[in-house]
């Protein structure tokens, strides 16, 4: 901007100083035009790109950038009538001016101040002429000391400066000057000596040193001077200023001419350097538009970037306050204002997350759902007892969780009946999921305040208090069957055979035969009581584990050695999988729940030839690493009544089972920190899953 500022004044000093210097126009308009059209350039391009990059700003939507371009075209807008005044103001003033320079009557004073001065000249050398022609008819020339002497008291400043005697060849004869040091007279030009020799008289003005003087040459002929002619010489000077005067007027009166003769070209000079300079100008108002228009939208459009990063939930940095104007008073209360709503937001973040790690150390779940029945917050309890994914179930209503969790569809239904009941508070216990993964959960809801509507949900998973107090209840049961059946059954037993031994040798064939059969009976029932009372005894008996690292695939053998032959052959097969480790674990107990296993699957065969298959890998729950045991038969598979309670005891379809088979599986397998999931496999069978985890 410096650049073309000075690009201005350069041009406009020209325009103004054309009328003392016209050559200068012509010495400087070349580099002018060279600068102003580069800064043209400069200024086209610099424009282009900004205008470009507002073109683009607008089409991308960014903040300030519609503020911008109404800013710009108001302030071009203002700008351009005023310059476009000025500028046809000054064609005609140029226009005016030029023709006033070139005035006929300024010429002609002009010409006539010359004719003027040639005049005076021409009349004062006819004068010096006449005064040296009488001056010669005085003198005599016969002798040389008298001739000085009356050539000396000619001299003087007013008069002739110098007298001479000259030769035909210039050379000084003779000599009288005011000048007492100069010994040789001005020698004449030979043009100037051979016309007064040829013609007796030569006379004429002529500039030595800036300073004007009249040089009289007058041929001398007589018998005092021999054959050959003298030339007398008279020097008269001119008034001092006259030759500056003459110079002057001559120099103005050719520059005058020049101006003349140029006139249309410099009128088209000087109308294209306004013009340059018009466009010099409209250019730097427009730049200047830009930049008044970025300084005034660069806080405004700061602030409505900052705006939306505070909409969005992010707090910008501190805006830079440029000015101490209302802008500026804006903006330092837009910093005060985000310092003040940064503070609060961390004050309820620290809240938050005081609640979040409340919440999350909480071994109950807590759900919060909204007036609308949306589901709003979850702890980590929660999402681990109920299996919910926070990012994927939060902000669902209740009947869209029902659909996508058809498990937990209970709850739910649950919740929102109490939603739309009277009551504020409420508590049920409530059981989910089947009989391999059983869930209950003691649930208690809350109505929020007013304000914000919704209900708060609050649950318990007492699945394993459930069922360690179902199983308690069922150990004690089996320990009092235990101890009141076994006592009298040996006493039975005895009685039955003394009275076979008693009574059979006193009656016939047909009541011996009637004795016996109805004592079988008796020893068969008491026995089969005896298998009850000790199953019942091994449930209600505590166990007590003797842990060690143990490989699955070394009892799988065992079994396999075991079940290989005989009436009631098996057959296995085993695959285990790279990497499995072994597990920590009592085999005494795990080989019970294997014999348990395969003895369920043979009584469930009906006399079918049981196939086996056992397949062993490694599976890592928890972040803890342990070995996947998955049994399964092609036997019928379970029933679905059997599913929902197949842990309980005494829950069984075979008409000799006694129903604890598995629940003294579960029971082994959960005291070794596993878990066990039974369910029909797709291709038909019993499909039993064993989770045992690895030794360390």
């Amino acid at each position: 901007m410096l650049a073309v500022l000075a690009v201005l004044l350069s041009a406009l000093y020209l325009v103004s100083s054309v009328e003392q210097e016209t050559t200068q126009l012509g010495r400087q308009a070349q580099w002018v035009f060279l600068i102003t059209g580069l800064a043209l350039l400069v200024l086209t391009v610099v424009i282009a790109a900004r205008l470009y990059r507002l073109v683009q700003r607008l089409r991308q939507g960014e903040p300030g950038a519609r503020l911008t371009a109404r800013l710009v075209a108001l302030l071009i807008a203002l700008a351009m009538p005023p310059l476009v005044v000025l500028y046809l103001f000054a064609i005609q003033f140029l226009s005016d001016t030029v023709e006033g320079w070139l005035d006929v009557d300024t010429e002609a004073a002009l010409a006539d101040s010359i004719t003027l001065g040639q005049m005076f000249l021409e009349l004062r050398t006819r004068e010096v002429s006449g005064q040296v022609t009488r001056l010669e008819r005085q003198l005599r020339f016969d002798d040389d000391d008298r001739l000085f002497r009356d050539l000396l008291r000619q001299v003087s400043a007013a008069g002739p400066t110098e007298l001479a005697l000259l030769d035909r060849s210039g050379q000084t004869q003779v000599l009288a000057s005011i000048d007492p040091g100069r010994l040789l007279a001005d020698r004449p030009g030979s043009f100037a000596l051979v016309q007064a020799l040829e013609s007796g008289e030569y006379a004429a003005a002529e500039a030595v040193d800036g300073r004007m003087r009249i040089r009289v040459l007058r041929r001398v002929d007589g018998p005092q001077l021999g054959a050959a002619p003298m030339v007398l010489q008279a020097l008269y000077p001119l008034p001092a200023d006259f030759a500056d005067l003459a110079g002057d007027i001559e120099a103005a009166y050719y520059r005058y001419r020049n101006v003349t003769f140029l006139r249309d070209r410099l009128q088209q000079s000087l109308v294209l350097i306004l013009t340059l300079v018009l466009l010099l100008t409209a250019l730097l108002a427009m730049l200047l538009a830009f930049n008044a228009a970025r300084r005034l939208t660069r806080p405004i459009r700061e602030l409505a970037v900052a705006t939306e990063e505070l909409t969005a939930g992010r707090f910008p940095e501190e805006l830079s306050v440029a000015s101490r104007d209302e802008l500026g008073f804006l903006v330092r209360s837009f910093n005060v204002m985000t310092r003040e709503l940064l503070s609060s937001r961390q004050a309820l973040e620290s809240q938050r997350r005081y609640l979040e790690i409340v919440l999350g150390r909480l071994s109950a779940g807590v759900m919060v759902f909204d007036r609308d029945g949306r589901l709003s917050a979850l702890n980590a309890s929660a999402g681990q007892i109920l299996e919910l994914d926070e990012a994927r179930d939060r902000g669902q209503s209740i009947g869209h969780l029902k659909q996508s969790l058809p498990r937990l569809g209970p709850l739910f239904e649950l919740i929102e009946r109490r939603e739309q009941g009277s009551a504020a508070d409420w508590r049920e216990e409530i059981q989910l999921g089947g009989a391999d993964r059983p869930l209950v959960l003691v649930c208690r809801g809350s109505s929020l305040p007013a304000d914000t509507g919704g209900q708060v949900v609050v649950f318990d998973d007492v699945t394993v208090l459930d069922q360690a107090q179902r199983d308690a209840a069922w150990a004690e049961v089996a320990r009092r069957l235990a101890h009141e059946v076994k006592n009298p059954l040996t006493p039975i037993q005895l009685a039955a055979e003394r009275l076979q031994y008693k009574l059979e040798p006193a009656l016939d064939d047909d009541q011996q035969a009637l004795l016996g059969k109805a004592t079988t009976t008796i020893r068969a029932q008491v026995d089969t009581l005896k298998r009850l009372v000790d199953a019942f005894g091994d449930y209600a008996r505590p166990v007590r584990l003797k842990l060690e690292p143990l490989a699955l695939d070394r009892l799988v053998a065992e079994m396999t050695d075991l079940y290989a032959s005989g009436a009631q052959a098996v057959d296995f097969e085993c695959r285990q999988a790279d990497g499995t480790p072994p597990v920590l674990a009592d085999i005494a107990q795990l080989r019970q729940v294997m014999l348990n296993l395969i003895r369920n699957a043979q009584e469930a065969a009906a006399g079918r030839h049981l196939k086996l298959a056992i397949d062993l890998s490694p599976e890592q729950r928890d972040q803890q690493e342990g070995v996947l045991w998955v049994l399964t038969d092609n036997g019928p598979g379970f029933a679905d009544e059997v599913l929902e309670r197949i842990f309980e005891p005494y829950v069984t379809t075979k008409p000799r089972g006694t129903g604890l088979g598995l629940a003294i599986v579960r029971r082994i397998v959960e005291d070794h920190g596993g878990t066990i999931n039974v369910a029909n496999a797709p291709t038909g069978g019993a499909e039993i899953r064993l989770w045992l985890p690895a030794a360390k």
